[in-house]
């Protein structure tokens, strides 16, 4: 991850949030694309401390668990 934020010219961080980002259940990911994911999740909230299973990734966005929240 240093290395392609070195080569990149970006932080170090922000590539490791964004790698966080492959790991989306396919229907939010669908809904990134299709802009339907609600108004109150941003990229930065998926990419922050998100849960491994798919259902709970749902469950955040649907508000039934909190951020972090496992």
């Amino acid at each position: 991850m240093k290395e392609i934020a070195t080569r990149a010219g970006i932080d170090n961080s922000y590539v490791s949030r964004t790698d966080y980002l492959t790991t989306l259940a396919p229907d939010i990911v669908a809904a990134i694309l299709d802009d339907t994911l609600p108004n109150h999740i941003t990229m930065f909230d998926l990419a922050v401390d998100p849960q491994a299973l798919w259902h709970e990734q749902q469950a955040r966005i649907d508000g039934s668990t909190p951020a972090g929240g496992h």
